[in-house]
């Protein structure tokens, strides 16, 4: 017999409304209706006779016997679902929506594989993937997954670092053979120069404890990153690129290495995720694939560079 005044379905269900944020965003991660999720909460606040959270159309916050509550039923709620996980095998099957954000040239090469890779080994995950160079707010648009590349600087967010990217200078041949190729750093601004930002036509480059901050002209400015490829290979200029996205035109001697003994500052790869007390089986399995995976699959696509390498 429920002695209880409530559901602890109900119950349920108010923890990870109150970790979402709000009833729009617990929708859309859980893939529950909003309409369903505020009869349950309504539900458990009549039974309990207290306002637990206090809406608007954005957001919600908790009131304070909403928080008491919640601080409660959290332990109660994590060992029911670790029983229940080890009972049914949920764990080994994992289900569910996940929604993931990368860069475009990143996600594209390294994340998306692996991604693939996962759907293909547990069918009843489904994935929404975003492959955008802009910066998503994680929590504004229920994000349960992003990677991303450069610094940090949220700390509001759970970021794990698990990689780092080299970035090269490289021209095609043809270009090469027309301009010719900068022997000195103070050379580049005799050059055409490619950018994927404004931002990035200053840069640093670096050689036996050197440093050099330079600033170019732009010929071209073309964004997202992955088209910039394209102008470089037909030979209008020199750009900075990531090692993963030239190595292969490095190795036929398609593209050339420009200044080989400078290096530029190497991007730092992180998976971020909101600061959220549950994560569903499914993302969790995802998150420990892609720490797990991303070096390696770098280390594939990088090796092919071979002698184009900096020698050590």
């Amino acid at each position: 017999m429920n002695t209880l005044p409530y559901s602890l379905d109900d119950l349920y269900w108010f923890a990870l409304i109150a970790d979402a944020g709000s009833l729009s965003r617990a929708s859309r991660q859980y893939d529950v209706a909003k309409s369903t999720l505020s009869r349950r909460l309504a539900r458990l606040e009549e039974m309990t006779g207290m306002i637990l959270v206090q809406r608007n159309s954005a957001n919600s916050s908790l009131t304070d016997a909403g928080t008491q509550l919640l601080e409660e039923a959290w332990p109660l709620i994590r060992r029911l679902e670790m029983h229940s996980n080890e009972l049914i095998g949920r764990e080994a099957e994992p289900r569910g929506l996940v929604r993931i954000s990368a860069s475009g040239t990143f996600g594209n090469l390294v994340v998306l594989p692996i991604v693939l890779d996962f759907m293909c080994r547990y069918p009843l995950v489904d994935v929404e993937m975003e492959m955008t160079d802009r910066r998503v707010d994680l929590v504004a648009n229920a994000i349960d997954i992003a990677v991303r590349i450069g610094e940090m600087a949220d700390s509001a967010l759970l970021v794990r670092k698990v990689a780092i990217v080299r970035r090269i200078l490289c021209a095609s041949a043809g270009y090469a053979k027309a301009r010719g190729l900068p022997a000195h750093p103070d050379e580049l601004e005799k050059h055409d120069i490619l950018v994927q930002s404004r931002t990035s036509a200053t840069f640093e480059l670096r050689s036996d404890g050197k440093t050099r901050t330079i600033t170019v002209r732009r010929r071209l400015l073309l964004a997202p990153s992955d088209q910039l490829l394209v102008p470089v290979q037909a030979g209008l200029g020199i750009a900075h690129l990531g090692e993963i996205q030239c190595a292969r035109h490095l190795a036929t001697g398609k593209l050339l290495r420009v200044l080989p003994e400078w290096e530029i500052p190497q991007f730092e790869v992180y998976l971020v995720s909101p600061n959220r007390r549950y994560r569903p089986p499914a993302v969790r399995m995802l998150m420990d694939e892609l720490a797990q995976r991303i070096p390696a699959v770098i280390g594939d696509l990088v090796s092919g560079a071979g002698g184009h390498r900096r020698k050590a």
